[in-house]
């Protein structure tokens, strides 16, 4: 697969973290950047881990993604070598967590990544107390209610 430049940041890992995020999410690139978090989960990553672990997994990814010419071999290449390997595997199933619940390690990165976490996204529902529909919304009858 190829490895497109996705924004102007200077760091060529940024690319290979929003490429491998979106084959381990199956959101796309321009899903996860529409969180407004992509760059901030980037650089909160690379401030919870040392560097050379994250270069790593960054590493192995970018080898799957550009061994890869098929969705199933890019499946494959994630399953064996990031998922399965001890050394990628945590990092690997962090990532997803970040982006599916906005925590890291159990905490939240910031306000908006509660608010924007994929998996509100996933249950085609609202983050309750964050966004619409809104305080007392549910004393108001759907529009189309056959009740």
């Amino acid at each position: 697969m190829i490895i497109n430049k996705i924004f102007n940041v200077d760091d060529y890992y940024y690319d290979v973290f929003m490429a491998i995020s979106e084959s381990l999410t199956g959101f796309s690139v321009n899903e996860l950047q529409s969180t407004g978090l992509a760059e901030i989960y980037y650089k909160h990553i690379l401030g919870q881990i040392e560097a050379v672990t994250f270069t790593e997994f960054l590493n192995v990814s970018k080898t799957a993604l550009e061994n890869s010419y098929t969705q199933d071999q890019l499946n494959n290449a994630i399953s064996a070598d990031i998922l399965s390997n001890p050394a990628t595997q945590e990092i690997a199933q962090s990532v997803i967590t970040l982006w599916y619940l906005g925590t890291w390690e159990g905490a939240y990165v910031n306000d908006l990544s509660y608010k924007e976490g994929l998996v509100w996204n996933v249950m085609h529902a609202h983050p309750p107390g964050a966004k619409q529909p809104g305080f007392k919304s549910w004393s108001v009858k759907p529009v189309n209610s056959n009740s």
